[in-house]
């Protein structure tokens, strides 16, 4: 007998689930300088981290196969809302530490870790208010900052848009809780 399945819109249409929806995310940088921190309501765009993973080339004889290499994470883009505020202070120290474009006579950049990385973290968040997954990265440093284009025919606010490196990434399901159990099998 042939497979056969209902062809409703099956658990998506369950009352009990819960949709994450891209517009409910908070992203904020700590550890900046020392304990100096970007808040979270001048973020208008970010992204979730991406993850790549090399492809390992097998030859043998005839044939061809494939394992997965070395991963990596991807940069993400963040893009800020440009305030004139004093809240803005920290993303601006920030950017001068990894590269002083405020001083173009000596144009210094930081030297230890602790000057030029932060700590970014997104929470996604559901319709109530409730904390549904975290995201945290380690070591984050801009490796392209964007102040954006002015345009008098234009009425939109102007923005900083940052491309962001990061070393590693925690991440937490906070709702509903569960435990990521990864395969890995050891030699014997």
């Amino acid at each position: 007998m042939a497979e056969k399945i209902p062809m409703g819109i099956g658990n998506l249409g369950f009352k009990n689930i819960v949709f994450k929806r891209k517009f409910r995310f908070t992203f904020e940088l700590f550890d900046i300088c020392g304990g100096l921190s970007v808040p979270k309501h001048y973020v208008k765009l970010a992204a979730r981290p991406n993850l790549s993973v090399e492809e390992t080339e097998l030859n043998f004889l005839n044939a061809k196969t494939w394992i997965p290499g070395k991963a990596a994470w991807e940069t993400i883009t963040v893009t800020y809302i440009d305030v004139a505020t004093a809240d803005a202070a920290p993303l601006f120290t920030w950017l001068a530490s990894v590269y002083n474009f405020t001083d173009p006579i000596n144009l210094q950049m930081g030297s230890a870790r602790s000057d030029y990385t932060a700590t970014g973290v997104i929470k996604m968040w559901d319709g109530c208010g409730q904390l549904i997954e975290i995201w945290q990265m380690k070591d984050v440093w801009p490796t392209a900052i964007n102040f954006g284009d002015l345009d008098y025919a234009s009425s939109e606010e102007a923005t900083i848009e940052l491309t962001l490196r990061y070393s590693n990434v925690k991440y937490t399901p906070i709702c509903p809780p569960f435990t990521i159990n990864p395969c890995c099998t050891p030699c014997r």
